[in-house]
């Protein structure tokens, strides 16, 4: 690795924010070279701070194994977002390269519309049957060590949202009692079809980390994260002249250099381009 090369690479690693700003403005050609040249973990950081459009752009130019390792490290909701910048032609084959319960899991976030509470919700949120007794329940919270949403929501037999408790209420509650005796009932729950927009400004945000999503009938779809909201909102919002702000002569020399050795035949910034890369 030349010096130039080792200076962009510790700036994409050490800054992911700017990092994503310059691939933003570079040709997608350019930029999916950077990020194919990147370990998976340092890709994927930058990756899902890019604007949508440019980055659906520069996806379209990855080669699939560099994609399916950038996807597998992404999050969920992030690795849907992604998914949804390739041509649909390309899912199966990029899906099919996953592991099997990642797969089926981005297949699910895949079958809403994009931007809908349905296509943000985590599928794997713990959900467990009401008549299930608390001891059951907190024997399947330690096998499956799902702590990350902090809630436990309870559903009939047929998948239909009854109730919710957080982890605190499920340890502190009596082991022979059912979930159904313990749980808040008709908990604040999401339509799985209601916008970004809808979803970012639902009041119960202001008391909850993670909201239930689900489908017409009633049946629990998933959940979503306030974090996620929040992240895709500002990503969607993100004004264009924060996009085209500048950087460091240090950094931009460093990654136009790598720029240069991916691509002899000059780099974006030797080029005019647009919001979205194309020259």
């Amino acid at each position: 690795m030349t010096v130039d090369e080792q200076v962009a690479a510790a700036f994409l690693a050490d800054h992911p924010d700017e990092a994503a700003r310059v691939l933003e403005r570079a040709n997608p050609v350019d930029a999916a070279a950077v990020l194919a040249s990147l370990s998976p973990a340092y890709a994927a950081g930058v990756y899902r701070i890019m604007a949508p459009s440019p980055a659906a752009a520069c996806a379209e130019t990855l080669p699939d194994d560099v994609l399916v390792a950038i996807v597998d490290a992404l999050s969920l909701d992030d690795a849907g977002v992604a998914m949804r910048g390739v041509r649909a032609s390309r899912h199966e084959h990029i899906l099919s390269r996953l592991g099997r319960e990642r797969r089926d899991r981005l297949r699910t976030v895949l079958a809403w519309d994009e931007h809908t509470a349905g296509a943000l919700a985590d599928p794997l949120a713990l959900a467990l049957a009401e008549d299930m007794t608390v001891a059951e329940a907190q024997r399947q919270l330690r096998a499956i060590h799902q702590h990350l949403l902090f809630y436990l929501y309870v559903v009939r037999r047929d998948g239909t949202l009854v109730g919710v408790l957080d982890i605190p209420e499920l340890m502190a509650a009596r082991p022979k009692e059912a979930l159904a005796a313990v749980m808040q009932q008709n908990p604040v729950r999401l339509d799985a079809h209601a916008d970004l927009a809808t979803v970012a400004v639902h009041p119960a945000w202001r008391d909850l980390d993670a909201l239930p999503v689900v489908d017409s009938s009633g049946r629990l779809v998933g959940a979503i994260r306030h974090k996620s909201v929040r992240r895709m909102s500002w990503a969607r919002g993100r004004p264009l002249v924060e996009t085209l702000m500048g950087l460091s002569e240090v950094y931009w020399a460093g990654l136009s250099g790598m720029l240069a050795t991916l691509n002899p035949q000059g780099t974006s910034r030797d080029r005019p381009v647009t919001r979205n890369g194309e020259g």
